[in-house]
């Protein structure tokens, strides 16, 4: 019914094996069967898990991330992000389901985050000596 064809296109776009693909795919439908509520997407850092109902774009690590800031108050995370508190449970729930990857993704996030206010940093230092010296 050409879903092999399918998936062998898709896996040579992505770059990776058609194999690693079904993986991906079974791994991914079967936590997203256990959570309805969470969807993956692909970011810059690789596949994250992020809300699917309200906010499509949202990522799990944003909402643990605000949740741990808000000293795990459901209400104010919500508040923050722009979302619904049952959104806000749904990922929690998630979050209880896989903590350790969640946490290593949520590191790597915010060390990324860190590198680039540490580069553009530099930047603004070279632009502003630059203008000084003119």
């Amino acid at each position: 019914d050409g879903t092999r064809e399918d998936l062998i296109e898709h896996a040579e776009r992505s770059e990776v094996s058609p194999s690693k693909l079904v993986n991906r795919y079974v791994k991914e439908g079967l936590r997203m069967d256990n959570h309805p509520a969470i969807m993956f997407k692909t970011t810059p850092l690789g596949r994250r898990a992020a809300i699917l109902a309200s906010r499509p774009g949202l990522q799990v690590i944003d909402i643990i991330g605000t949740w741990q800031a808000e000293r795990q108050d459901v209400a104010a995370t919500a508040r923050y992000v722009h979302t619904s508190e049952d959104d806000v449970r749904a990922v929690l729930r998630y979050y209880a389901d896989y903590k350790d990857e969640i946490d290593q993704d949520l590191k790597a996030h915010l060390e990324a985050q860190e590198n680039y206010k540490r580069v553009l940093g530099r930047r603004e230092a070279r632009t502003r000596r630059r203008v000084a010296s003119a």
